[in-house]
């Protein structure tokens, strides 16, 4: 599957993305994350840009990443730059608080070569088996219930099945060297599952759209999601 042009994109992510393609330096990146996803399936609105170096880069080349997308911000107010372990993020600040980051970390599995984004012109982006595997992570290790949505609307959208998720996580633990139990997995999940039940439970949800979706999604995994026959 092709990537397509979000049509949902942030001013502020749309400044950063050209200016580093009119640069030329896009190619020292791969966008992933929620925002790389939209490339492939577009149902809910994200804000910041995760991204992945392409390796091999200097680090005179990323200093150059890094000034661009400081320069690109500074459009639009006060930045702020912040590094920890492999990950370094830039961030425009407006009245105080974080209203955009772009962050980009190094990479410690990759599945598939990213491919050309049809927009901005010279900007690459996730394939989609690397997505899903990224996506499984957090389900896994993060288990937030933007985790539960993602998974669950790139299987009912037919974009991928069951299966597939759970072979591309172990794909990607195992190349990254990570823990690929299935049952661990699981049950990870399945604990950051009862927590989101027992901190938003169903009869505490007003709105009865979200009511329904939420118990749909939660149904969604106990029945299919989780069964043991998928291992």
């Amino acid at each position: 599957m092709l990537p397509k042009t979000p049509t949902r994109i942030s001013p502020y992510a749309k400044a950063c993305l050209e200016t580093l393609t009119q640069r030329g330096l896009g190619r020292y990146i791969s966008i992933g994350g929620a925002f790389g996803l939209s490339y492939f399936l577009e149902y809910r609105p994200t804000h910041d840009i995760d991204a992945w170096w392409i390796e091999p880069v200097t680090k005179e080349q990323r200093q150059e990443v890094i000034h661009a997308l400081e320069q690109a911000l500074k459009a639009f107010g006060e930045t702020r730059l912040r590094e920890w372990g492999d990950v370094v993020s830039i961030e425009l600040v407006l009245e105080g608080k974080v209203a955009f980051s772009f962050q980009i970390a190094k990479r410690s599995a990759r599945l598939a070569e990213p491919l050309l984004a049809p927009w901005p012109s010279g900007a690459q982006v996730d394939s989609l088996p690397d997505l899903v595997a990224s996506k499984m992570v957090a389900l896994v290790e993060r288990g937030a219930p933007r985790d539960f949505r993602d998974i669950y609307q790139l299987c009912t959208s037919g974009l991928v099945k069951v299966n597939q998720c759970w072979e591309l996580w172990q794909k990607r633990q195992r190349l990254a060297d990570e823990n690929a139990d299935l049952a661990r997995a699981k049950l990870a999940i399945r604990t950051h599952l009862t927590r989101i039940e027992l901190s938003r439970p169903l009869d505490l949800i007003p709105d009865p759209d979200q009511r329904q979706q939420a118990a749909l999604v939660r149904q969604w995994y106990q029945e299919e999601f989780l069964q043991d026959d998928s291992d």
